[in-house]
């Protein structure tokens, strides 16, 4: 028997993340007389093998499904599907490829950018042809964006933002589920007084502290932005967030584990980025919601619930 916190740090595994699967019925984790929580060598090797379909991409709801049916052929059918899903991907890849490789020959011809849109014009071109088929392609019914269904682009979602300055009420929660502790407080706030239809309005979290291994209790901290001449109730701070450069990864819920993973080795292997952490400047990392009132409904499954993972970072100065 392995402590839920042993095995999150040993497969770098968040203990949101772990409690999503168990939530979902692919884990199943024990209470022993101690107030731990353990997992046995069965779910272990469940998580393991989780681990695998990550990195083949595959989305946490198609894991569900095939940890939970217990069925060869419903792992046959969502490996399948998923197999198709990758080859169009890699068929809107290539298109993409033959629509920059020729623009660049245009571009190499010498010839100046008015002179290359007028070029793609050209319908009796056979390049501007090719272009034109790969573009239809590209940008065909089948969406790039996020969906329950596809997967993510991996670190090439990654943005750079600029945070304004907010006023924000802050709360802090410890205890075993400091995100849900916290967030029934919040949610109490933002829509007693409507902050939400509030102009400028946006809500954060983060770990505050972050979690320990062998440690059941951490701290979670939110933010809700409030107009200037808001007064927050006593049971909220009120701080002032200068703003900032920051490094942003989109998310859905169950995957906020390995993105923030994907957030972290970007910026490591960036050249011109570094992180910029500073938490008595309130420099730490955030996870923006960004859809407030459909992140919190009842009716919102977790593979739903989308955030943006915001790391502090500033440009690298270079000799």
């Amino acid at each position: 028997m392995i402590k839920i916190g042993e095995v999150a740090a040993k497969y770098e595994i968040s203990n949101r993340t772990l409690r999503y699967w168990e939530e979902t019925g692919i884990l199943n984790s024990c209470r022993m007389e101690n107030g731990y929580r353990y997992y046995d060598e069965l779910n272990v090797k469940k998580i393991r093998q989780i681990k695998l379909l990550r990195r083949l991409r595959l989305p946490i709801q198609d894991i569900q499904r095939i940890f939970v049916s217990g069925e060869l052929s419903a792992a046959v059918e969502v490996l399948t599907r998923h197999m198709e899903e990758t080859k169009n991907e890699g068929e809107e890849l290539r298109a993409l490829g033959v629509v920059l490789e020729r623009l660049i020959e245009i571009l190499q011809s010498k010839q100046g950018m008015t002179g290359v849109f007028e070029y793609l014009e050209v319908y009796n071109n056979s390049a501007a042809l090719e272009i034109k088929n790969a573009l239809q392609i590209t940008l065909s019914e089948r969406k790039n964006t996020m969906s329950e269904n596809s997967s993510y682009n991996q670190t090439g979602d990654v943005r750079i933002i600029n945070l304004p300055r907010m006023t924000v009420a802050s709360y802090c929660a410890v205890s075993e589920t400091p995100e849900n502790d916290c967030t029934k407080v919040m949610d109490k706030l933002i829509r007693e007084y409507s902050l939400y239809e509030k102009p400028g309005f946006r809500h954060f979290g983060f770990n505050n502290p972050s979690p320990e291994p062998g440690k059941k209790e951490y701290g979670y901290e939110m933010w809700a932005v409030i107009p200037e001449d808001f007064e927050a109730p006593k049971l909220f701070i009120r701080k002032e967030f200068n703003g900032g450069l920051y490094a942003a990864i989109p998310t859905f819920l169950p995957d906020i584990g390995e993105r923030w993973g994907l957030l972290y080795e970007w910026v490591q292997n960036n050249e011109n980025y570094e992180v910029d952490w500073n938490p008595e400047i309130l420099r730490s990392e955030l996870e923006e919601c960004m859809d407030y009132i459909t992140f919190n409904s009842e009716e919102t499954p977790e593979v739903r619930k989308q955030l943006d993972l915001l790391m502090p970072i500033r440009r690298v100065i270079k000799p």
